[in-house]
């Protein structure tokens, strides 16, 4: 379970003003490996928590709403292709070893 600030506080951390950049897992408030992991469940579920509260129709008076919203969907894409490319590799190294991956292996 994540836990959305407020909107205007949320787009502020997903759009921090310079020039840093926000990487897609802390966009989404997920714990890398080190803390366990995540998986397309987990994707989801963050990504549909924060696009609801950050939609710009829902924040017509934040200017940044729309770009907080893109770079969202942008990090939410960004790790669904990592563990597609993760799971491609494990597959690949579990066919090379002459094992048969199961569906929980490569989840």
């Amino acid at each position: 379970k994540i836990l959305v600030g407020p909107a205007v506080e949320e787009i502020e951390r997903i759009c921090p003003s310079g020039e840093r950049v926000l990487g897609a897992g802390a966009v989404l408030r997920l714990g890398g490996a080190h803390l366990g992991g995540y998986g397309e469940q987990d994707i989801n579920y963050a990504y549909r928590q924060l696009s609801r509260a950050l939609h710009p129709d829902k924040n017509p008076d934040v200017a940044r709403a729309p770009d907080a919203f893109k770079r969202l969907s942008e990090a939410a894409e960004e790790l669904r292709q990592g563990l597609a490319e993760s799971r491609r590799a494990l597959e690949a190294l579990c066919v090379a070893m002459g094992l048969h991956p199961s569906p929980e292996i490569l989840e």
